[in-house]
């Protein structure tokens, strides 16, 4: 069956039934399980929450000491493990990349097909995977985990080699608990792909991490740290923010996708700063990146009323997990302990389902062609006249240049004398969707334009193009006809 519905980016496009949480775009409400995360923040602590993710309901006393059990039990690496992570470390492979590498690898000496304990081994090993890597970074030793020790109190452990204090491992937990699951992200999303080929747990949880890592997804964490440490260097916010949206009309931080409000865990997540930095009584990169949001606010509300840009969670994770001295590092990769329950849990789900993710695309390229061999393949300059074959494929690239939108583009970067920012495209073109701009300037990159430090430009295909169609007097003339 033909596709009827064409939606670049699944975000209208629902790809599954969860029972796992429920988001609410308008009042930005997200609810797990039928619980905010206010209420799970405040109250529940991290395993808990796994639990009823795994579960669907709290659990009691002894189910809870059962599954912390369980996930303690399945903490440890093998040698063949720590060497991988240890090469990596002294490689300076990003941490993210080594937690990859580590999952991929924690199948050794393990009965990967027992489902249950897979899943709980993937949650467990994560920790120990990250502060291995960091602890080999540093020049010393892993700590092995301790079976004693809850799954945060254990993983700053394992980082320091003592015994975190009581307020530093509720703010953290804090943190991972409030971002443990978050519906159909992208990395979620990979994992649900990977489970509905009916694949094992910690496959699923590599392909999840890869995603993770890109930039339009976890990797916005180190991107703000960058920003917020430009801010504390005394650089003025409400110029930042002119600045920064001027140029490339984003900042990192802001404008969740699935919220029309405030990102709901953005609060939580900034209460929790609060409260580290009066304690340690160091309060200025909060209230730099408070001042920050306040100028981007008052941007919006002064120039582009209709566009609000909020702060999503990541945000302040990125002060809190500063203030608590966690490594900028670290920070993509211990959002993926905090994310690896969400993960584990929409994968059971999606096993479960027995059905197969197979999307469907919509075919933009070259019509029906018949088979060129290589000696009647015509090369610009050779003194032989194209024959019809030959022009099939010159028509195949001619339609990429079909759209009037993409030549729109072309022409306003053609009568720039220099290269121009994306936000300058923008507002220089008729395409009002964001989503189809960006489609069409996509069609157009690496042949036709280039994208520098400098800005978008012309290549030298595109400008040839360009000024082969202002120079054709006939062809215009046809065209203003």
């Amino acid at each position: 069956m033909t596709p009827s519905v064409f939606d670049p980016g699944l975000s209208f496009t629902a790809v599954a039934e969860t029972g796992l949480s429920e988001i609410d775009s308008d009042t930005g409400e997200l609810r797990i399980q039928g619980f905010s995360i206010e209420d799970l923040a405040e109250n529940a602590a991290y395993e808990e929450v796994a639990w009823l993710l795994f579960n669907g309901r709290l659990p009691t006393d002894e189910e809870l000491a059962e599954f912390t059990n369980e996930l303690s039990s399945a903490r440890s690496l093998t040698e063949d493990v720590y060497s991988l992570i240890q090469a990596g470390a002294e490689e300076g492979v990003p941490a993210i990349d080594v937690l990859r590498m580590g999952l991929a690898a924690g199948n050794l000496y393990f009965d990967s097909e027992d489902t249950l304990m897979a899943t709980r081994r993937v949650v467990a090993i994560c920790p120990t995977i990250i502060a291995a890597y960091w602890r080999y970074r540093r020049g010393v030793d892993p700590i092995p985990p301790r079976d004693d020790l809850t799954h945060t109190e254990n993983f700053l452990y394992m980082l320091s080699g003592v015994e975190p204090a009581e307020s530093t491992v509720e703010e953290l937990e804090t943190y991972l608990t409030t971002i443990i699951e978050h519906e159909l992200n992208a990395s979620t999303f990979a994992a649900r792909i990977i489970g509905s080929t009916g694949s094992d747990p910690l496959s699923a949880a590599t392909g999840a991490v890869g995603a993770l890592k890109g930039p339009r997804h976890g990797g916005a964490l180190e991107r703000i740290f960058e920003m917020l440490t430009d801010l504390d260097d005394g650089m003025d916010p409400t110029t930042y923010v002119r600045e920064r949206l001027e140029d490339d009309g984003s900042l990192p931080g802001f404008d969740h996708i699935l919220y029309n409000t405030r990102d709901p865990r953005a609060k939580i997540i900034e209460q929790a700063a609060e409260r580290v930095g009066e304690k340690h009584d160091s309060t200025s990169f909060l209230r730099n990146a408070q001042q920050l949001e306040d100028a981007a606010e008052d941007y919006f509300t002064e120039r582009d009323p209709e566009r609000q840009l909020h702060a999503t969670v990541d945000y302040y994770a990125a002060v809190l997990l500063y203030e608590l001295d966690v490594p900028p590092e670290l920070f993509t990769a211990i959002f993926a302990i905090g994310r690896s329950p969400g993960w584990m849990a929409h994968y059971i789900e999606q096993l479960e389902s027995e059905t197969l993710l197979r999307p469907r695309t919509r075919y933009i390229g070259p019509e029906e062609r018949s088979w060129i061999s290589r000696s009647d393949r015509y090369v610009a300059g050779d003194s032989s006249p194209p024959s019809s074959n030959h022009l099939k494929g010159i028509s195949s690239i001619l339609g990429t240049l079909s759209e009037p939108d993409r030549l729109e583009l072309l022409l306003i970067l053609y009568e720039s004398a220099e290269p121009l920012s994306y936000s300058s495209i923008r507002a220089q073109s008729s395409i009002e969707d964001k989503g189809r701009f960006n489609y069409h300037l996509r069609k157009l990159r690496s042949i036709y334009i280039t994208n520098t430090d400098a800005g978008y430009s012309l290549s030298d295909t595109g400008r040839k193009v360009v000024e082969m169609l202002v120079d054709d007097e006939q062809l215009l003339a046809r065209t203003i006809e």
